[in-house]
């Protein structure tokens, strides 16, 4: 024990260098807006859950639920709720919104629209799509009944977790686009979005921020979560993973430092070797 203390005492008047961080630990949540819950039913199932508090919310985000951000969206522009999931770490938070019309209509929709169209090309080309700009086009007019840029608004945050500046979550969905929208097997656009895959949407602000950042994904870095929801029977299928911000760096001794507590290690060995004689 002495000697870790010694070196402890040391090392902290030293020089450092980057190392990798460690986790943080979950304190607290808060919540603004339209929420609700998932909770873990087992059997592979999830529910909706009877409460929104923080110790439902903290108990969805560490099992298989998730907490899901302005529901209503689904049915229009016109129930649009702004709604927030605040994560509290001991080293920092991470805030989730739920994504809106001055979000779609800012820019958010064209860059959807042309990583969907690059990230499925020949399958929207089939659909006499040629371009993210021509699909932009057709979701506000030929396709506005399908309501693409509202359900894709209301993202299911099933975890998080926190790196010191770095922060990890999954996005609970479906697993097919077609899926996403809940389109019947007999709808003209089923064969081809069966085939395709995207997330929902959500933005997120770190440490305090005051700016939004978006996170979507198109298949990439998902896989299949092993619940589904119990109400529907076909949502919750899939988690998308994310990992956004920078770790900060954690104080360690440089190398030369270390020599020095080595050094110092020989040294008191030989006295007491002196000593001992």
């Amino acid at each position: 024990m002495k000697k870790i203390a010694m070196g402890a005492s040391v090392v902290a008047g030293v020089s450092v260098l980057g190392a990798p961080a460690f986790a943080g630990t979950l304190t607290g949540v808060s919540t603004t807006g339209d929420v609700r819950v998932f909770e873990e039913l087992g059997g592979g199932q999830v529910g909706l859950s009877g409460s929104n508090g923080s110790a439902a919310i903290i108990d969805a985000l560490g099992s298989a639920g998730s907490v899901e951000l302005d529901d209503n969206i689904d049915y229009g522009w016109g129930n649009e709720t702004p709604s927030t999931l605040t994560a509290n770490f001991t080293d920092g938070s991470i805030m989730f919104g739920s994504v809106g019309q001055a979000d779609w209509l800012g820019g958010l929709g064209t860059q959807w629209t042309n990583g969907i169209y690059s990230a499925y090309t020949p399958q929207l080309g089939g659909l006499g799509i040629g371009s993210g700009a021509q699909l932009f086009g057709a979701i506000q007019t030929t396709l506005s009944s399908y309501n693409v840029f509202q359900r894709l608004s209301d993202p299911n945050i099933q975890s998080v977790s926190s790196n010191n500046g770095e922060y990890s979550f999954e996005l609970a969905g479906h697993d097919t686009f077609a899926s996403g929208l809940q389109l019947n097997v007999s709808d003209p656009l089923y064969p081809v979005l069966s085939t395709m895959m995207a997330s929902e949407v959500v933005k997120y602000s770190l440490d305090g921020g005051t700016s939004w950042d978006y996170a979507y994904s198109f298949g990439e870095n998902s896989y299949a979560s092993g619940v589904v929801d119990a109400g529907d029977n076909f949502s919750f299928t899939r988690n998308y993973q994310f990992t956004v911000g920078t770790p900060n760096p954690v104080d360690v001794p440089e190398p030369s430092a270390l020599l020095g507590l080595a050094a110092i290690g020989g040294l008191v060995t030989a006295a007491k070797r002196r000593k001992n004689a």
